[in-house]
């Protein structure tokens, strides 16, 4: 579906996700009707035209429209001719005579009011002719606008200068931006798409809507297709997608679109990078990508190249259509351009390798050699990339070097999760009918590519397995990977131990001692999932005592990292700290994706229990990061995100990032995260008091783990959230049930000691919501003082809270702001906004004081800016109290005392207690 001029428009709206489409809609229909006027802009294929139907079935009243096109942009009064089908066009060319520009100007405006209520819609604004522009800005300054209401459009991604002085300089603007991951998200989820194709989606669409509703359309048509069990994007789905990508490409000028030709053969380019090559206007046509929205700045140059800001192609798909504009010879031309422009060798060697026709050794020798460059730099997409270069010019007589140099490729591949580049070289590898060694270790690439997601993954097995024969080495490596695929898709803990067990054994009969490490390395993992708590450290010693570097092995394999992750289980957070600060400069080094995401993760844990929460936040933002950029399975980042901003972001923030990492992990048949997704949910939804929806999803967490056969409670503590959420949803008997089991499996064991901590705590809520406060009281100091020793801030300020609200209930006021004002310390220490948020919220309600409905601002009344623990002092200090006085009321310092109560004189503009006493009201000092 097009537009009036031609742009895709499509089923661009309805995604309802958050921020998405529908608040599009709500925000502009809001401007219009609040202010009368909205200018909308965007890019071509944005959506500006979908976006004003939405808005014309929203208003009430007649709807008057003028299309302007680019071919009448020349042409006086074309647009006043589509009005009234040109009834006020009589006499006069209004562009030559004057008086007949004013004559039209005043009847088009007495026409306009005379019809009160009527929505113009001005439709790209930026081809309107002279003539229809000067009189539609005369109605804009002399008709009300709540008599004339006007919607204008314009195709840019800046400010649109043209639709705002046709409204008088500053009308609300609406910038319809690219669809974000989440959006793209939703639309797959709405049509029942996998969640795995989110990333790829959005990177390939850019987020631009009229491409992004042509690709989940062609993959609706398509969900049954083979490559949907890879993860892959099909490429036959995509034939729209490009289509409209270069229709796009085509509305720009011949000379700009030759420089975005030129471009598009580079990862990122600028516009010196643009210039040696020979694109002598490069600025002005990187400017001109830029404003229409085909460009977008990426990121500052590399030290070795110039200042100039660096430009990618918005989607992918743009990247892709724009050098097929031109014929072969042309590409071959601009990339030998590019190998002299650019100076990183690795770079102009691949660009050498694309100018290359047909085989050549030397230049194949050349970019093998480049690959290693690459390597070392930790690009190892682009070593795959040079690898698999090299393989297509390797001359046909040199068939065993191009069997190794795809093998090496696949390798490469898999490092950096680049799916696409480990299908090429195994179908390749196979092709070429290579050795079982070879075919083996290709599709082994394959399936390290996907990590998490083995969706679909039985075929590739079948296939390593008929290829390996009885080879001891082979199988090892194959029954490695199948463990993996048990644990993780399965959720089968038994069968992933046992194909653990089977790799370690065949890995010691090939003598592989790298092999053995990270098989005996898996059978510790499992080992202690299923509650072998001697056994799992004797097995993990076996693993590394065989000293195998990590790196050769991959970081998240080694038993290295699982040293480190026992420690998370056992609460032994900075141990488990300072192991993982030791494995990250090796992950950054190698520049393996999925080795860092996992560093990146497990740092994120461990910083949010130690109550560094701000900085777990930014480790949880890397593992993100790179989870999209290398098109990772989505689920294990969005957990992790969830977990970090529940201890230091936003509960909101937190609960929609569970939902994401269900959602996936669901669609990608994850079992592991599909269980932690579902324990973060509740616990955040018993974090906000939603006790019922925090039950049913803890329910649903006590099923899988015991399909799983996971029989160690401290490798993902759900169960004291589940006591705590059955007891406080009045379920009693499933509370009791549950506690009971848990006193007979966890055992006095160091590993423990957190889980017995927590699982006390939810013990004196089951005795508080019994009615037995004075022992629920006495539990909660055992456990405060036990998180304490523990150095968990968050979860001893989070007992604090407890304690706080059965003292509260026992009309003990005194004891619960003690209670509360210490947690609020303890939170605020660690950054925890969320729980700090919570103890004011306590405290403001225990002083009687207004609570702001959410998302309603407070009036501004003296006091209001205060923050509760700001307020509390105030109130104090106001009733006389000396510094001394309220510290020890507060439960702080008499220097905390000091500064706070500078920092309210600063808000409140006093100088004195006499000040601030006077401008203070009554309940803002309560």
């Amino acid at each position: 579906m097009s537009g009036p001029n031609g742009e895709a428009c499509g089923d661009i709206g309805g995604s309802g996700s958050p921020g998405g489409w529908d608040s599009l809609v709500l925000s502009g229909s809001a401007s219009l009707e609040r202010h009368g006027r909205l200018a909308v802009h965007g890019p071509w294929g944005s959506g500006k035209s979908t976006l004003v139907e939405d808005l014309v079935t929203r208003s009430a009243g007649p709807v008057l429209r003028v299309y302007a096109r680019e071919e009448d942009r020349h042409l006086p009064c074309a647009g006043l001719a589509q009005l009234w089908d040109g009834a006020l066009l009589t006499g006069a060319v209004p562009a030559t005579d004057p008086a007949a520009r004013l004559g039209l100007r005043a009847a088009t405006a007495r026409e306009m009011a005379s019809r009160p209520g009527t929505l113009l819609v001005v439709e790209d604004v930026q081809w309107l002719d002279p003539v229809t522009t000067d009189v539609l800005e005369y109605c804009a300054r002399t008709v009300p606008a709540d008599r004339l209401p006007i919607v204008a459009t314009e195709r840019c991604v800046r400010r649109p200068a043209r639709a705002a002085r046709l409204m008088g300089g500053y009308p609300p603007l609406l910038s319809l931006e690219p669809a974000g991951l989440d959006e793209t998200a939703a639309m797959l989820d709405g049509l029942g798409l996998p969640a795995r194709w989110a990333t790829a989606v959005h990177r390939y669409c850019g987020g631009h809507r009229a491409l992004l509703a042509a690709c989940c359309a062609g993959l609706g048509s398509a969900a049954t297709d083979p490559y949907a069990l890879t993860g892959r994007l099909p490429s036959a789905c995509l034939r729209r997608v490009d289509e409209l990508a270069a229709a796009w490409l085509d509305s720009v000028p011949p000379e700009v679109l030759a420089t975005l030709r030129t471009a598009a053969l580079t990862g990122s380019a600028d516009a010196d990078l643009l210039r040696r090559a020979g694109c002598q206007a490069a600025e002005e046509h990187v400017e001109y990508g830029l404003r229409a929205g085909l460009l977008i700045a990426h990121e500052p140059a590399p030290p070795q190249e110039s200042a100039a800001v660096r430009v990618r192609f918005a989607a992918e798909a743009l990247t892709r259509a724009a050098p097929v504009t031109a014929d072969a010879p042309a590409r071959r031309r601009a990339h030998r351009a590019l190998a002299a422009a650019v100076r990183d060798p690795a770079r102009a060697a691949w660009h050498r390798a694309q100018a290359q026709e047909g085989t050549d050794a030397a230049t194949a020798r050349g970019t093998a050699d480049a690959a290693v460059l690459a390597r070392a730099a930790g690009d190892s997409r682009l070593a795959a990339e040079l690898l698999l270069a090299a393989a297509r010019l390797t001359p046909v007589d040199r068939h065993e070097v191009r069997l190794e140099r795809l093998t090496e490729a696949a390798h490469d591949a898999a490092v950096a999760g680049a799916r696409d580049l480990a299908h090429r070289a195994a179908h390749d590898i196979v092709e070429d009918r290579g050795s079982p060694s070879q075919q083996v270790n290709a599709l082994l690439a394959v399936l390290d590519a996907y990590g998490q997601d083995l969706t679909g993954a039985e075929p590739v097995f079948t296939a390593a397995r008929r290829a390996a024969g009885q080879d001891p080495l082979l199988l090892a490596a194959i029954e490695l990977r199948a463990a993996v695929q048990a644990n993780v898709a399965s959720g089968d803990s038994a069968r992933a131990l046992h194909h653990a067990h089977t790799a370690a054994l065949l890995a010691r009969a090939a003598a592989d001692v790298p092999l053995e490490s990270a098989a005996l390395t898996m059978v510790a993992r499992m080992e202690r999932v299923l509650g072998r708590l001697e056994a799992a450290p004797a097995t993990l010693a076996r693993a590394l005592a065989l000293a195998v570097p990590p790196l050769r092995i991959g970081i998240r394999n080694s038993p290295e990292y699982l040293t480190a992750r026992h420690a998370v289980f056992d609460g032994r957070l900075p141990q488990a700290r300072a192991a993982l600060m030791e494995l990250l400069p090796l992950a950054l080094g190698a520049g393996c994706a999925e080795d860092l995401a996992e560093v990146w993760r497990s740092l994120a844990e461990v910083d949010s229990g130690l109550g560094a929460c701000s900085r777990a936040l930014g480790w949880a933002d890397s593992a993100l990061s790179i989870t999209a950029t290398a098109d990772l399975s989505p689920g294990p980042a969005w957990y992790t995100a969830a977990l970090a901003h529940s201890h230091g972001g936003s509960f909101e923030q937190a609960l929609q990032y569970a939902t994401r990492a269900l959602r996936a992990s669901r669609a990608e048949h994850d079992a592991l995260h599909t269980t932690r997704s579902l324990w973060i949910m509740g616990a955040v939804h018993l974090h906000c008091g939603h006790v019922d929806r925090a039950a049913a999803a803890l329910v649903e967490v006590a099923g899988l783990e015991e399909q799983s056969g996971a029989d160690d409670p401290a490798v993902l503590r759900w169960q004291a959230d589940a006591v705590e959420a059955f007891a406080r949803a009045g379920q009693p008997a499933r509370a009791y049930e549950l506690l009971d089991r848990m006193q007979r499996t966890v055992k006095p064991h160091g590993a423990h000691a957190t889980l017995r901590a927590a699982l006390t705590r939810s013990r004196a809520v089951c005795l508080h919501e019994a009615g037995d406060s004075d022992s629920a009281v006495e539990l909660l100091d055992d456990t405060a003082r036990a998180f304490a020793a523990l150095g968990t801030p968050v979860e001893e300020g989070r007992t604090l809270l407890v304690r706080g609200r059965v003292e509260r209930r026992r009309r003990r006021s005194a004891a619960a702001r003690a209670s509360w004002e210490q947690a609020r310390v303890l939170f605020e220490g660690a950054d925890a906004r969320p729980w700090t948020a919570l103890a004011d919220e306590h405290l403001v309600r225990l002083a009687g004081l207004p609570a702001h409905p959410p998302g309603r601002a407070a009036r501004h009344t003296p006091g209001t800016n205060l923050t509760a623990h700001e307020r509390r002092l105030a109130g104090l200090i106001c009733s006389g109290c000396t510094n001394q006085e309220a510290a020890q009321q507060m439960f702080v310092s008499r220097k905390t005392v000091e500064s706070t109560l500078s920092r309210i004189y600063r808000k409140l503009g006093v100088r004195n207690r006499t000040q601030l006493t006077a401008v203070l009201t009554p309940s803002a000092g309560a």
